[in-house]
């Protein structure tokens, strides 16, 4: 999520038939994601689960020292602050990271529970590795709220920052999640949020990174599950922080495609100025009282 690591894909325009065929394949991909899910569940925020418990660590610890040095580039300290992540994942290794960066609480908050069931052994072993202190989550300084409805306005508490990395493009309601961080962080405050923006489905993701934008959104609906790819916008993020009152709203792109290499987007999608965006860092603050 820094801007300091920006890449773009490769160059190679693509021929006009290949639209065509990646339009079916996508389809198809999309058609699997659905029965996945129906069978499923939602199961791993990540290519890999916790038996590969020092790659998640591994994983925690540099998504939170990224957290750290992006707030700190923007002048934000963390020492003393209380943070609030959207979307944790699979474990609350990040949280506990975050506490050996200077924060003084951590919550993760997330509709489904997938971090609460991370074993025992896994903490233990970030211990081991003297990268997190186990005590914070016996006394509460690290914590976990899962809430199905994912209603922030019942969280009753407040902190000082906000992160959330690959999880927004999830919510169902990006507009209404924005609402209510108003809500939960305090004035002067912050946010600093990561949205991938490709398909994800790994094989055409790799291939057609955009290829969800390719349907129009009457299509795109008939393949609906909870936690699909909302297909929100950049520009519609920063509608959204600014609307609420936020202030100095940034975007930045972290990873870019080449535009030969674009999809053809559906209508929806076309002359956003921002088509080859495949992922973006937000930040944004809360005015002052």
């Amino acid at each position: 999520m820094e801007e300091a690591s920006t890449t773009t894909l490769p160059a190679g325009a693509r021929p006009a038939w290949s639209h065509t065929a990646w339009f079916a394949a996508g389809l198809g991909f999309l058609a699997l994601a659905k029965a996945k899910h129906l069978l499923r569940g939602y199961t791993t925020p990540k290519p890999f689960g916790l038996d590969q418990a020092d790659r998640c660590i591994d994983y925690a610890v540099g998504l939170g020292s990224m957290y750290a040095a992006a707030l700190r580039r923007r002048g934000v300290d963390l020492a003393g602050r209380e943070v609030l992540e959207l979307g944790p994942g699979s474990d609350l290794g990040v949280g506990l990271h975050l506490l050996r960066q200077g924060a003084a609480r951590y919550l993760g908050f997330d509709r489904h529970d997938l971090a609460g069931q991370a074993p025992a052994v896994f903490y233990e072993r970030m211990a081991a590795r003297g990268l997190a202190d186990l005590a914070a989550l016996r006394d509460g300084r690290v914590g976990l709220v899962v809430d199905e409805h994912f209603d922030l306005a019942a969280l009753g508490q407040r902190f000082d920052v906000v992160v959330s990395n690959a999880a927004f493009e999830h919510f169902d309601d990006v507009g209404r999640t924005v609402a209510q961080l108003g809500q939960v962080v305090r004035p002067g405050g912050v946010a600093l949020i990561s949205v991938d923006l490709q398909t994800h489905s790994r094989w055409i993701r790799e291939r057609d990174p955009n290829n969800i934008y390719r349907y129009p959104p009457w299509l795109y609906r008939l393949f609906a599950f909870p936690g699909q790819p909302n297909r929100v916008r950049p520009g519609a993020y920063r509608a959204f922080f600014e609307q609420q009152g936020w202030q100095g709203v940034e975007l930045v792109p972290d990873a870019l495609l080449a535009p030969t290499r674009a999809a053809r987007p559906a209508a929806a999608f076309r002359d956003d100025g921002q088509a080859g965006w495949l992922s973006f860092t937000l930040f944004a603050r809360r005015p002052q009282a």
